[in-house]
């Protein structure tokens, strides 16, 4: 199995927003580390841009979890210290990370995705966590751009834009994760109506789902809740990995 996707010339990485739960997309980089499949390309949407962000500039899991515990991260999402944290922990520049990446974002008045690959890379990952209601647009380059996860919470299709050829996808939405938790999967009859058509083409995209589930006590502020996020992120994928070989074993 693992064999098969390591075969594949360049493996995506697809993170998806989630606020705080985008927590879970380091216990996922974990187990494909340990699992030994490097992504070469990358692309995040809100949470899963800053994540995705810091992978690309060559942070292993553990300096991702270390990042994680050193911040109260719903204060650093919702707030303006969001730039200023990615200007101290990350490149100036997309040029400088180590691998290709993309953040998504959502250009306003239109509500049309954008695809953010150049310029400052601090005022990119701004753009794609500017919660609705939360927070403000954010205008770079003479732009408004809002959260990306208005209109691509899943950004597979940037990453075959990329040129991924096999995508993991690291799904954490929130509604997502409600949604399949009553029985409906964005691929079942009545997925077509409940869930966002930008979603269900997404999961199309994905060639490996990771779908983590988050603990109540997951939401609860403090280094134990950022443990049990990565944990929910890694048991998510090696179970993925696990039923992805089976299906290529039968």
């Amino acid at each position: 199995m693992k064999g098969e996707i390591l075969r594949c010339r360049r493996v995506g990485l697809a993170l998806s927003g989630g606020s705080v739960r985008g927590l879970a997309h380091i216990g996922v980089i974990k187990a494909l580390t340990e699992a030994g499949i490097g992504p070469a390309v990358v692309t995040g949407t809100s949470a899963g841009s800053l994540i995705g962000a810091a992978f690309a500039a060559g942070m292993g899991w553990q300096e991702l979890a270390e990042m994680a515990r050193a911040v109260f991260w719903p204060a650093l999402l919702a707030g303006s210290r969001l730039e200023r944290f990615c200007a101290r922990h990350l490149p100036d520049t997309f040029a400088e990370l180590r691998l290709p990446f993309a953040a998504l974002a959502t250009r306003l008045p239109s509500r049309e995705p954008v695809t953010l690959r150049e310029g400052r890379l601090a005022s990119a990952i701004s753009a794609s966590c500017a919660l609705r209601v939360v927070r403000r647009p954010v205008v770079r380059e003479g732009e408004r751009l809002k959260d990306g996860g208005i209109v691509c919470v899943l950004p597979t299709e940037a990453c075959r834009a990329l040129g991924a050829e096999f995508v993991i996808a690291s799904d954490v939405w929130e509604l997502g994760s409600l949604l399949r938790g009553l029985g409906f999967h964005p691929r079942h009859p009545y997925g077509l109506r409940v869930y966002p058509s930008h979603y269900r083409r997404a999961v199309r995209h994905a060639d490996l789902l990771v779908t983590p589930a988050i603990p109540p006590a997951g939401y609860v502020p403090g280094a134990p809740a950022v443990e049990r996020m990565i944990a929910a992120g890694e048991r998510a994928t090696q179970r993925a990995l696990a039923a992805f070989g089976e299906g290529a074993a039968a």
